[in-house]
């Protein structure tokens, strides 16, 4: 707008037929331009690339001899700011010989982070990087390859709403202004030190795979794993002296569970993630980790032999049952804040003989919510059947993922599941009969769209056919409870849930995840092997609910989105008090996290683990296992940050000399 009132202006000048409302509009343009420029004077450590002035750290001792260090209207909301952390704008930050020289001590692998739409503003829309940027929006392994991404782009932006991903302005919003690209140890020893030299706030991502916004905040230095890759097997792998040597797979910090399972086939499985390209060594791990082989193996965790990782102080150690065994037991389950994990050890298990079976269900029901009702009801009550190990504690169980949601061109609401289980299909076809007995008795309520059973060489093919996929770059959050064993056994509290769910029904698709019991339930349930909420251990379902706005949402819609779903899982906290919730995929707004996510005697121990290994509090996510005098768990937010310098001593005078060029072609013009 600015620009054309400029043009506009300027051959009315020339013309000596000036409009004074264009001129007006002009000075008022210009003395926007000077005060609160959409441009800064920057300065770029040595050998960074992909920097513009838009997005780079600007240089604080020329901002501010414009006499302020950033946009006033930006910084008054930065100010208030309670973080403790060093941030760009600040005297503490690092000079740029500081981060030069840092750059030389990791071998030139700094990177200076921009906003992944950052070429739509300085290329134009139009540009091939802008295409490409947008055509890859939604595609997940695209954005695992991007410092400057999240999955889900909500947590590239900030509270105030600043991102770039809009068709308004581009700014750096929550995204880190710089990373280190991990390709050895020695990298993360010497991010570690930098960031406590400089009290700068670390997070560290694989993927980006966060729905709690955990690995990305404004003004913090990145650890960046998604180069650091290696995957090897060990046919006979032993973590401790003594202990029976299993067959294992050792994966670094950058591996994806998908390339995990090419690796592993087909002579063996692995539990691990549905989404390919989620991190076999981050967060997902470090939260429990649930999957369709968790039934018949237990969680991520439990299958966790060895890691290995930095501690707060740069120590790098082999962590075990018997090498540090405190915090061996707070890495499986206690979430991301006590030390960067830089690889995992998982158990393998052989690939059946016999193959596995697995189940494609579709039911529509007829008669609206009172459908609803009957077939939660129903499913419940033949769950703890589905999850009966047949022939051993590893027996054959069903595992999977279900989908309740209402069909608009139908008008109907559709329950939708697919199944595996690890035996043949003849005893698959008899475990099955209790809940196949209760559909086909209720005609007038469920239709059988599709019922269908078929023959896989393993799990991993099986996960392989369905192929849910992997959907990300959408503005999204959800939140999740854990449904209980008595909830499928108590009348009453089965009643309770069922009213619940049902009532979330019209709101949200309900997104059930069918990953406890069997080995889950018998691993574990005196919590000293693992950190993860003993609710897990009592879990037959996992049940999430979400909600989604467009790119486009303002902050108050997308504070509803969030609103929202704290309301929703608020209905199953009530109709199931006694549970948890998953670490890694629950509501932002999570009361009592603590207990929800660990529970209370495993938060107050695990507080207790973090004292010694981060003494400081180094590492803190939203969420997460705080120190034991911390008040409060920290918010992803962190500091808003203040990363655009105001228009330049410079860019002012300019400004001002511009205005009185046409002030002076105006008054000819009037004469």
């Amino acid at each position: 707008f600015c620009q054309a009132e400029y043009k506009k202006t300027l051959l009315m000048a020339k013309s000596m037929l000036p409009s004074l409302l264009h001129f007006v509009l002009l000075i008022i343009c210009a003395g926007i331009h000077g005060v609160i420029g959409d441009t800064c004077t920057c300065s770029t450590p040595t050998g960074l690339t992909g920097v513009s002035c838009m997005t780079g750290v600007c240089d604080s001792t020329t901002c501010a001899a414009s006499g302020k260090s950033c946009r006033q209207a930006y910084c008054d909301k930065c100010s208030a700011s309670t973080s403790n952390y060093c941030q760009p704008t600040d005297s503490c930050w690092p000079s740029l010989q500081d981060w030069n020289t840092f750059n030389s001590t990791v071998k030139g692998r700094l990177i200076a982070v921009a906003p992944i739409a950052t070429v739509c503003y300085t290329q134009g829309l139009d540009s091939p990087g802008c295409v490409s940027i947008f055509n890859n929006f939604t595609n997940p392994y695209f954005r695992a390859s991007q410092p400057g991404a999240a999955q889900y782009p909500i947590w590239e932006e900030d509270t105030l709403g600043n991102n770039c991903f809009n068709d308004k302005s581009c700014m750096q919003g929550n995204v880190p202004p710089y990373a280190v690209a991990v390709q050895e140890v020695s990298d993360i020893t010497l991010a570690l030190s930098f960031a406590n030299r400089f009290n700068i706030r670390v997070v560290v991502k694989t993927s980006g795979h966060e729905f709690q916004g955990r690995s990305t905040a404004a003004g913090a230095l990145l650890i960046w794993m998604h180069k650091y890759k290696n995957i090897s097997i060990n046919e006979n792998y032993t973590a401790c002296s003594g202990t029976p040597s299993v067959p294992a797979v050792i994966v670094t910090g950058g591996v994806a569970w998908g390339e995990v399972y090419a690796a592993v086939a087909p002579k063996y499985g692995v539990v691990g993630g549905s989404a390919r390209t989620v991190a076999a060594c981050g967060g997902y791990t470090l939260g429990g980790g649930h999957s369709f082989m968790s039934p018949a193996f237990g969680l991520a965790v439990d299958n966790v032999l060895a890691y290995r990782a930095v501690l707060a102080n740069g120590t790098f150690v082999n962590v075990s049952a018997c090498s540090y065994p405190d915090l061996f037991w707070a890495l499986r389950g206690g979430g991301g804040s006590f030390a960067v994990v830089t690889s995992a050890v998982y158990r393998l298990y052989p690939t059946p003989a016999e193959g596995v079976t697995g189940l494609t269900l579709v039911v529509v029901l007829r008669k609206g919510t009172s459908s609803v009702s009957k077939l939660l009801d129903g499913f419940l009550s033949a769950t703890p059947n589905l999850l009966s190990p047949t022939q051993n504690q590893n027996g054959s169980v069903w595992s999977g993922y279900f989908f309740l949601e209402r069909n608009t061109k139908l008008e109907a609401y559709i329950f939708t599941a697919s199944f595996v289980y690890n035996g043949t299909m003849s005893s698959a076809n008899a475990s099955l009969q209790q809940f196949q007995t209760f559909l086909t008795a209720s005609p007038n309520d469920f239709y059988n769209y599709t019922n269908e059973l078929f023959s896989n060489a393993s799990m991993n093919d099986w996960h392989d056919v369905i192929d849910l996929g992997d959907p990300t770059g959408t503005v999204s959050t959800l939140g999740s409870r854990l449904v209980p064993r008595s909830a499928c056994t108590d009348p009453t509290l089965r009643a309770a849930a069922v009213t619940a769910m049902t009532s979330l029904a019209p709101l949200s698709t309900l997104y059930g995840h069918l990953v406890a019991g069997g080995a889950v339930a018998a691993f574990d349930r005196t919590s000293n092997q693992t950190s993860v909420t003993p609710a897990w251990r009592d879990a037959v379902w996992h049940l999430v609910v979400a909600s989604a706005c467009d790119l486009t949402c303002a902050r108050d819609k997308i504070n509803k989105m969030f609103a929202d779903v704290t309301t929703w899982t608020g209905i199953l906290r009530t109709a199931l008090p006694n549970s948890g919730a998953y670490f890694s995929e629950s509501d932002y707004n999570e009361p009592d996290w603590q207990n929800s996510f660990w529970g209370s005697a495993n938060y107050q121990r695990l507080q207790q683990i973090k004292a010694v290994y981060d003494p400081k509090g180094l590492f803190q996510c939203h969420h997460c296992v705080t120190l034991p005098n911390a008040t409060s768990s920290m918010s992803y937010y962190g500091n808003l940050g203040c990363y655009y310098c105001a228009g330049s001593a410079v860019q002012s005078c300019f400004a001002l000399l511009l205005a009185s060029v046409l002030a002076f072609y105006y008054l000819i013009g009037l004469h």
